[in-house]
């Protein structure tokens, strides 16, 4: 399987380790990012930042390397969520579940979380109701880890493709 094929493409499958290894790979390039930007850009963004009260407008007031900086960021925010959601799908396929399952697992807890905030937890049903959002929120998501990153996927061929472990047992 090519790098390609792995992180941008969305069928087949992949096993928990292939998953385990992106979530590897992501906190490297992470760190590396912020590393190499504090180098060649200094403190002048996050400064500008925190200098505007904190309104992701007011980094833009660092000019051009704050600009750079947005548009790199948002560059590689696109290319990791099309790679998280490349790889969910695949690891979806190996459970023999479809790619509908992502509106289960990352669209409806962040809908019920977006719903819970909107309500104040210091006033009575409506803190009741925000706190029950947020439960079941997390509990979705505490399901969704369980699902793609502990459990063992399909043995053998599934509607998906070859079990991705075969031969390896």
């Amino acid at each position: 399987m090519t790098w390609s094929n792995y992180l941008f493409s969305f069928q087949g499958r992949i096993n928990r380790a292939k998953l385990w290894l992106f979530v590897l790979i992501l906190i490297a390039v992470e760190i590396v990012y912020i590393a190499l930007a504090s180098m060649i850009f200094g403190m002048t963004i996050f400064t500008a930042f925190m200098a505007g009260g904190g309104h992701p407008g007011a980094a833009l007031a660092g000019g051009t390397s704050a600009l750079i900086f947005a548009l790199v960021s948002f560059a590689l925010f696109v290319v990791v969520i099309i790679a998280g959601l490349a790889l969910t799908v695949k690891r979806l396929h190996d459970r023999n579940k479809g790619a509908v399952w992502l509106l289960v697992f990352w669209l409806l807890p962040l809908v019920l979380n977006v719903v819970g905030l909107g309500y104040n937890p210091g006033e009575g049903a409506h803190g009741a109701l925000s706190a029950a959002c947020a439960l079941v929120a997390l509990g979705i998501s505490i399901w969704a880890f369980v699902e793609l990153y502990c459990l063992r996927g399909t043995v053998g061929d599934n509607p998906y493709g070859p079990d991705p472990l075969a031969g390896h047992s």
